[in-house]
């Protein structure tokens, strides 16, 4: 795999990783598409949401609703921008949500595994394994959705301390372990145990 044909994401990762001359891409791993959709249903669900309680609580505001005597109709401008500031910070929590999804990336190459992690906006993870550390490539599709649109968790297990490697969303996820335990096994035959 040519260096110039990854992402954006995945080019940034492979600046900050030391690579070997004889070091060869085997391929890059990004989440499936099938995540975004979820982030953006549920952000949209939330934004909705929060629009109707917004437009049903300002228009109950409107006057004397309860006929207790006293007038909600001043705190109705106050109710409009606390809904309209919840629903932008809705939008734009959603779109946070996903750049960050697609932003989270998996090198393989014949030498190691570089994983570009994003939790939060602030706090970003990169983690390199060599490729003869590790000990077993898991892939678990659960459910009707992770069949239908072949995406799953990637497990990757190691030798020693290093914590696991989770990959979730991988598209093709056993193409994508045939990849890492081919590279493993080529890295075994080039250098032995």
């Amino acid at each position: 795999m040519d260096p110039s044909q990854l992402s954006r994401n995945a080019k940034e990762v492979f600046k900050r990783i030391e690579f070997d001359k004889n070091e060869e891409l085997v391929s890059e791993i990004r989440k499936h598409p099938f995540g975004l959709i979820v982030i953006y249903f549920i952000g949209t669900l939330v934004t909705l949401a929060l629009l109707t309680v917004t437009m049903a609580v300002t228009a109950f505001a409107q006057g004397d609703q309860l006929g207790t005597g006293v007038d909600l109709s001043a705190i109705q401008p106050y109710v409009a921008v606390l809904g309209g500031v919840l629903i932008i910070a809705s939008v734009v929590m959603t779109m946070i949500g996903a750049y960050l999804y697609k932003s989270n990336v998996v090198l393989v190459t014949s030498e190691k595994i570089a994983q570009l992690l994003y939790k939060t906006i602030f706090d970003r993870k990169i983690s390199q394994l060599s490729i003869g550390d590790i000990q077993d490539v898991t892939v678990s599709q659960k459910g009707l959705f992770a069949r239908l649109f072949n995406y799953g968790t990637l497990v990757i297990e190691t030798a020693g301390e290093q914590q696991n490697y989770t990959f979730t969303y991988t598209p093709d996820p056993y193409m994508a372990s045939k990849d890492i335990v081919g590279a493993h096994e080529r890295n075994l035959t080039k250098y032995g145990n």
